[in-house]
């Protein structure tokens, strides 16, 4: 992976930075602010110390207080915006998602409402950076099915929504530990190619 390094002399930053890398498991290397950085790929500081460190240098003050989307703000500036940002969605009582840049996964989580799942997917979309975004929805509950995808493009429309069959998609799965069964369903939805969705009124009448 490449080296991500975390240098600043503020220390409120620097623990707030240091937080959110841990949980986002990601690995980064901490350097006092008088190192020259020749090894780093990317340089987590402070708005003001970033002119410093020129292209490289993200500040603390762009990037997401949620660990989750910071992972994909950080990953998408090391790839360029080249992955594309990936969400499965499993409709229900409890709406599962997963979340994944490139092949990386960023997020499982599950919503008691189509409005708490629509914030997230926004904040994804509207915070990182990617080469295309698409969410697939299963297709186990037609008509929730359906309410998801509407809400989705009617918030976001530039994004791909496409509902996909289920089938099979609630299987137990080795090497998701800790993740819960409407969590992992949404995993393999993410992965499962669907009909893309149109929303009713940008249909054009025959």
């Amino acid at each position: 992976m490449n080296r991500i390094c975390v240098v600043t002399s503020r220390s409120r930053a620097y623990y707030s930075l240091v937080s959110r890398l841990r949980r986002a498991r990601l690995p980064f290397t901490s350097l006092v602010p008088s190192s020259s950085c020749p090894r780093c790929d990317l340089i987590l500081t402070t708005c003001a110390e970033a002119g410093d460190y020129g292209s490289r240098a993200v500040s603390v003050e762009e990037l997401d207080d949620n660990p989750f989307v910071f992972k994909g703000q950080i990953l998408s500036r090391l790839t360029n915006a080249k992955e594309i940002l990936l969400m499965g969605v499993d409709p229900g009582t409890r709406i599962g998602m997963a979340v994944y840049y490139g092949d990386a996964s960023l997020e499982f989580a599950t919503f008691d409402s189509i409005d708490g799942l629509r914030a997230r997917v926004n904040s994804y979309i509207r915070k990182v950076p990617a080469k295309k975004m698409v969410v697939r929805i299963g297709n186990g509950n037609p008509a929730l099915a359906m309410a998801l995808a509407l809400s989705l493009m009617n918030e976001v429309p530039r994004l791909t929504v496409e509902v996909v069959d289920e089938a099979g998609t609630s299987a137990r799965s080795v090497g998701m530990k800790g993740v819960q069964g409407d969590q992992r369903a949404a995993a393999r939805i993410a992965f499962r190619k669907g009909v893309t969705f149109a929303c009713p009124s940008s249909r054009t009448s025959a």
